[in-house]
C-alpha cells in the first residue's frame, strides 16, 4: 500500500530541507517499503492523491529512533528481582532473577521499543551457557522478525576475567572451599567457545542479509577486559573479511580503566589501537571512562562511541564526557542498554537526559547541540550500526521507518513559534506520545494499537513462562562472595584521575 504520512513538522535530518530539516506542513511519500519523495503536504496530495493519508496537523513526522546499545531484556533486571548496584558487584547482590523464556522476553521487548517510537536497535546477545548459545541466539532473532523491527543482531563472546578483573589473583586469595565454589559457579565463560562461535557466525551472515532483510549480523565481544588479544584477532579479521559491524563494552566502569593501566600500562583504548582493532565499523559501547588521548584516538580511527546516559547512573558506572566527544568529532549514537532511567524505553526521555548531564557548573561555552542529540538518536545511531543511510532519515531512496508523535503533550497549553520542533521534542517529549510506527513502510503500531503484535496474547504468555526465583540463602555464596569482590575491586582502584567535570567538593 501506499501511504502519505503527514504532519505539522516533518523531521527529515537533512539539511537541504531547512533548518534542522524540517518541512513545515509536510509529508512523507511512502511506497511500498520506501520513501519515495518528501515534501509540501499540499504538493504530494496532488502528485499521490490515491495514497493513504496516515496522520494529520496535529502530529510531527520524525525519523524512527535507533537504540544503539540494548540487551533484547523485555523484563528488566529489578522486575526479576535485582537492584540497582556498581556493575561489577551487581550479580553478586540481591536475590536471584526470575527465568524469563528467550524468545518471549526479547518479543516483550520489542513490543515496548515499537511503543516508544524505536523501529532499530542493536541486540547485544547475552548468552547462559554455552549449551543453550545458538538455540537463544535463534530464538531471540525469531522474535525480532516476528515484532517487524530492524535489528543489527550482536554475537557475544568472552574467554577471560568471567568473575572479576584478575581472576586468578582474586581466587588466589580465597579460602580454599570458597575459592572452589567461586571457580565451579563463575570461572567459566556462558558464551560459546572460539571455533563455535566463528561456526556460528558463518552460518548467520550466511542466512541474514538480503535487500528485504530487516536484520544484520554484529560481532559483539564482550569488551577487552574479557576478551583475550588472540580472540579480538580473530574477530577483527572475521568481521574484515565479512563485512560485519563490531560493537564492544570498553571503559564503562573506573575498574576497567584500573585493569588495563595496571596489567597493560595503557588504556583500553589505546590497546585496542595497537591492536588493529579499531575502525569506523567499530562501536565502543560506553566509553565513560575515556580520557583525552582515547577520545582523540577514537576519532582518529573513525570509531564510534554509544552513549548509554540511564545505564550509566544506574550502574554506578558515571557521567561520559559527551561534550568532548562532540567536539573531537566522534561518531555517536544512543542506547538504552536494557536499563532505561524509569524501567521502560523512552529514548526521547534518553536525549532529554544526555542533554542535561552535559550541563556542567559555569557558563563556559561547548555543549553538544540539541539537534546533534537527536541526530545520535537517528541518524548517527543507523550509521554506527552499519545501516547506513537506508535508516535514521527521511529522504527519497530510504527506507520509510518513521514514527508519528502526538504533538498535543508538546505544545499544549502554549509554546513559542520560533522553538524548533526537534528542540521541543528533545526538552517535551516522551515515549507516551508516540502515535504511531513504521518500519520498511509496514505500520506496526498506530493509534496506539499494536497491529503486527497479539499484545493480549502475548502479555498472558509472558506471565505464564516466567520461573519466580527461590530466595537467596543470606550466607549463600554470593553473600560470602559479595564483601570480597568490593575489597579486591577498591583494592586496586590506584590510578589519579583527572576529571572532565567538576562539580562541588567537601572542602
Amino acid at each position: 500500500m501506499d501511504y502519505l504520512v503527514r504532519g505539522k513538522f516533518v523531521v527529515t535530518m537533512q539539511p537541504r530541507y531547512g533548518s534542522h530539516g524540517v518541512i513545515r506542513d509536510g509529508a512523507v511519500a511512502v511506497s511500498g517499503r520506501d520513501v519515495v519523495e518528501v515534501g509540501r503536504y499540499r504538493d504530494l496530495k496532488s502528485s499521490y492523491p490515491a495514497a493513504a493519508v496516515v496522520g494529520s496537523s496535529r502530529y510531527w513526522v520524525v525519523p524512527g529512533f535507533v537504540n544503539a546499545h540494548q540487551h533484547g531484556k523485555g523484563l528488566t533486571d529489578f522486575q526479576l528481582g535485582g537492584l540497582d548496584d556498581c556493575f561489577e558487584i551487581s550479580r553478586f547482590g540481591g536475590d536471584p532473577r526470575a527465568g524469563v523464556d528467550s524468545y518471549l522476553d526479547v518479543l516483550y521487548a520489542c513490543k515496548t521499543m515499537i511503543e516508544s517510537g524505536i523501529t532499530t536497535c542493536l541486540h547485544y546477545n547475552s548468552s547462559r551457557s554455552p549449551d543453550t548459545y545458538e538455540a537463544d541466539v535463534d530464538e531471540r532473532l525469531r522474535a525480532y522478525r516476528d515484532s517487524g523491527m530492524r535489528v543489527s543482531f550482536g554475537l557475544d563472546i568472552r574467554d577471560r576475567n568471567h568473575i572479576v578483573y584478575g581472576d586468578d589473583e582474586f581466587l588466589a586469595s580465597l579460602p580454599r572451599s570458597l575459592r572452589e565454589q567461586a571457580a565451579e559457579r563463575y570461572g567459566a565463560s556462558r558464551t560459546a567457545g572460539p571455533d563455535d562461535y566463528f561456526r556460528a557466525a558463518r552460518r548467520l551472515g550466511d542466512e541474514m542479509g538480503g535487500d528485504s532483510d530487516r536484520t544484520r549480523l554484529f560481532l559483539t565481544p564482550a569488551g577487552p577486559q574479557w576478551c583475550t588479544e588472540d580472540l579480538l584477532r580473530a574477530i577483527r579479521g572475521e568481521a574484515t573479511e565479512r563485512g560485519l559491524g563490531i560493537q564492544i563494552h570498553v571503559l564503562e566502569t573506573r575498574y576497567q580503566r584500573s585493569y588495563f593501566l595496571r596489567e597493560y600500562g595503557k588504556s583500553a583504548v589505546q590497546w585496542l589501537a595497537e591492536l588493529d582493532f579499531l575502525a569506523p565499523d567499530v562501536s565502543l559501547a560506553h566509553g565513560v571512562w575515556l580520557n583525552r588521548d582515547d577520545i582523540a584516538t577514537t576519532a582518529a580511527k573513525g570509531a564510534a562511541v554509544v552513549h548509554n546516559p540511564s545505564s550509566n547512573l544506574r550502574l554506578r558506572s558515571g557521567i561520559a564526557p559527551l561534550m568532548h566527544f562532540h567536539a573531537a568529532g566522534v561518531r555517536l549514537g544512543m542506547g538504552l542498554d536494557s536499563s532505561p532511567l524509569n524501567d521502560r524505553p523512552d529514548m526521547l526521555q534518553e536525549m532529554r537526559l544526555a542533554a542535561n548531564l552535559q550541563r556542567i557548573p559555569g557558563a563556559g561555552p561547548g555543549l553538544m547541540p540539541l539537534a546533534d542529540i537527536f541526530r545520535a538518536a537517528t541518524a548517527g545511531g543507523a550509521e554506527v550500526l552499519g545501516w547506513g543511510a537506508t535508516c535514521g532519515a527521511l529522504e527519497p531512496g530510504s527506507r520509510a521507518d518513521l514514527v508519528l508523535v502526538d504533538s498535543r503533550p508538546i505544545v499544549e497549553p502554549y509554546l513559542a513559534s520560533h522553538q524548533t520542533p526537534v528542540e521541543a521534542l528533545v526538552y517535551r517529549g516522551g515515549a507516551g506520545a508516540v502515535d504511531t510506527v513504521m518500519v520498511d513502510g509496514e505500520i506496526l503500531y498506530r493509534g496506539g494499537k499494536h497491529v503486527r503484535l497479539d499484545e493480549t496474547a502475548l502479555l498472558k504468555e509472558v506471565k505464564r513462562k516466567i520461573t519466580p526465583a527461590p530466595r537467596r540463602k543470606p550466607r549463600g555464596l554470593e553473600g560470602r562472595l559479595l564483601p570480597r569482590v568490593r575489597d579486591f575491586l577498591e583494592s586496586r582502584e590506584e590510578h589519579p584521575v583527572e576529571p572532565f567535570y567538576k562539580f562541588n567538593d567537601a572542602g
